[in-house]
This record gives C-alpha cells, structure tokens and sequence, in this order.
C-alpha cells in the first residue's frame, strides 16, 4: 500500500487537514443478497436514444426492472429536448423508484438540462465565486428544484479542483471556483447543501485534482505527475473533514507520485484506499468517471477496466455503453466478477464493502 508516513508529511506541509477515520462500517443490509443483485446495484448504464420511445430505453428498463443495474446515466445525446429526457427519467423511474438516474449539471458548459431545453442557466463556478457565496447558494437552491422535478437524484458535480487559466478541460471553462483550496471546499459544500436538501446525491470531482492537468481524459490518459501538487488534495479533504462528501468520483489521471505503478487513479488502490480513505480518512463511497471514455477504452479492454475499478476500491461504476454499445453488458460483467472471485483475483469482501458504503450514501439522501 501507499507510504503513509510520507503523504502525511507532504499534505500537511501542503496545508491539507487530514480527517480521522470512521468508526468502521456497519454490516450491509445487503450483505445476504445475491452477487448478481449487489453487483448490480453497483452499476450505473448509460444508452442511444433521446425519449422514451428509444430502442435502448426498453433494454434499460429491462435491465433496471431485474436488477441487472442500479442507475442510468444521461449523456449530451440523450438530452436534446425537455419533454424527451424527462419522459425517460419517469419511464426508468417506474421501473426501478430507486434507481440512480445520472447527469452531469455543474453549470456553464456542462450542463446537460440547459437554456435551449427550457431550464433555468446555472452560471459556471468561476463566475458564481465572483458573485459570492450567497448567490451561490441560491443558484444551486433553483438548479437542484429544477433537477429534482426534472427526475434525476445523482448529479455528477460540483468540481473540487483547482483553476488554472491554461488547463484545457478545467481552467479553459471557468469550471473551478478558484485558485484558493478552502474557498473552492466553501463553494463545493454550498452545491452539496443545496442538491442534497432536494435528494439529490452529488459527486465531488475530479480526485486528485484535475485543474493543472496538461490534457483531457476524455481523448487519452492524462499525466499529472509533473503538474500536481498536494494543494490540490485540499478541498477534498476539508470536504471530507467538515462532512460534505458522501460520494468522490476519481479522474483517469496518473500520478506517479501517488502511485508509481503509473496505474490512473480509476484503478488504483494506493489512491483510492491508499490516500483517499487511509490518509484522508474518507469512509464514503467513490464513483468512477465514465469507463467508456477514450483514456480507458483505447488501452483497457472492458472486463480488465471493470475488474480493475472493483479492485482498486469504487463502489459505483458509470460505464456509458455508447462508443460500442453492448446490449448485454450487465450479463457479462456478472459473468466477469464471478470468474475473478472464483480465481481469486477479486475478494467477495470487496463487493460487500461497497454494499455497506452504498447504503450509507441511501441513508443520506432518504432512498432507504
């Protein structure tokens, strides 16, 4: 595992307020249940179609009615026009009333339920840290109402890195709050208190810190070894400290420094248990970014990135099933996961740690 003398030593020097860790987790009301039903439980299934008439909307359906999936995630594609995406939010959420329905809505550019929809603008972070925290607050208060009754209960926000004004995928869009680590946190935990106050679960992102990144994940593997610096894990950890953060999405990033295998953080275990529970002291459930995306579709094939983001300690997988749309994917990554704890590769106990941290996270937004 990670040398925890020696991060401990860099955060603080860095300033980072490392949390203590929790009491342990309580047993998992799912811990009798079948591998089939706690496996799908953990993934969250993107689709092709733009409205509930869709070809792929009667497969998720399917797929959520058998409990061969725990969430849908909504993509640029499948939202074109309101009456369509809302229509497919209710027919999943007839199917499954518990299920994850997924979508990015941070604000500014990446903001899936937009203006042209006929939703209320959410300004981009950068402008809202100009406006203030007050603004802010009630800025988030409408967009979380308006997503609320839109359908949706997972929201894949706020960012919690860093700006800087040349990063491509950050910096470039005003996605951050800023360049101070604590006033990033004051901002991501004013979104959190907003969504959550409509039962909207949020993922804190970009673990470690995607702001000084010199690409974008989305095209290849990003390589922040160089560029990042433990000021970054700030707004994480005073996330975590002051108790804003119930679910962390980690980014396709490597970082020798955190781990020197050169493994992107998606599937490593010195940076998810390693850093971010053992160090940090973070007992919440992690969330992937999307598997399909090209940094691991194009050097990863899909059971090894699956497997591998078990392994390294996520609890949700969002996998967009769009490049290369499999219809049967739930099945086969059933078949996967049964095949490595056979082999050994992959502990039950690991499956049943997720259970545990995914029913905290239902605790919290009332879904149990």
């Amino acid at each position: 595992m990670i040398d925890r003398r020696a991060l401990l030593s860099a955060a603080a020097a860095a300033g980072v307020s490392l949390a203590l860790p929790g009491e342990g987790m309580a047993r998992s009301s799912w811990q009798d249940a079948s591998l089939a039903q706690k496996l799908g439980r953990m993934l969250i299934l993107g689709f092709l179609g733009q409205d509930e008439t869709a070809g792929d909307a009667a497969r998720i359906e399917a797929h959520l009615g058998e409990g061969r999936i725990g969430g849908v995630l909504f993509l640029r594609h499948n939202a074109r026009q309101r009456a369509g995406v809302e229509g497919l939010a209710a027919r999943f959420r007839a199917a499954a009333p518990h299920a994850w329905l997924t979508i990015d809505q941070e604000g500014g550019l990446v903001q899936r339920l937009n203006e042209e929809m006929g939703y209320g603008d959410i300004p981009r972070a950068m402008d809202l840290a100009g406006a203030g925290i007050e603004a802010a607050s009630l800025a988030y208060r409408d967009a979380a109402r308006e997503l609320k009754a839109a359908g949706f209960n997972l929201n894949l926000a706020p960012v919690a890195d860093l700006h800087q004004e040349a990063n491509l995928v950050i910096g470039r869009y005003g996605r951050a709050y800023g360049t101070d680590p604590h006033d990033v946190a004051r901002y991501c935990a004013a979104f959190i208190e907003a969504f959550e106050a409509e039962g909207i679960a949020c993922a804190v992102k970009h673990f470690p810190g995607h702001g000084r990144s010199e690409g974008d994940s989305h095209d290849g593997f990003v390589d922040i070894t160089e560029s990042w610096s433990y000021e970054e894990l700030v707004p994480f950890a005073d996330l975590v400290r002051s108790g804003h953060a119930h679910l962390i999405m980690g980014g396709h990033l490597i970082n020798r420094r955190i781990d020197p295998s050169g493994e992107p953080v998606t599937f490593s275990r010195r940076a998810i248990e390693g850093l971010l529970r053992d160090v940090i002291g973070y007992q919440g459930a992690v969330i992937t970014d999307d598997l399909d995306m090209g940094a691991i579709r194009d050097n990863y094939s899909r059971r090894d990135a699956v497997l591998g983001a078990i392994q390294a300690g996520n609890d949700l997988l969002l996998i967009s099933n769009s490049a290369d749309p499999d219809p049967e994917l739930p099945q086969h990554i059933l078949r996967w996961v049964e095949e490595a704890i056979e082999d050994g590769s992959l502990p039950a106990e690991r499956i049943d740690a997720a259970m545990a941290r995914l029913d905290a996270l239902d605790r919290r937004i009332l879904r149990a």
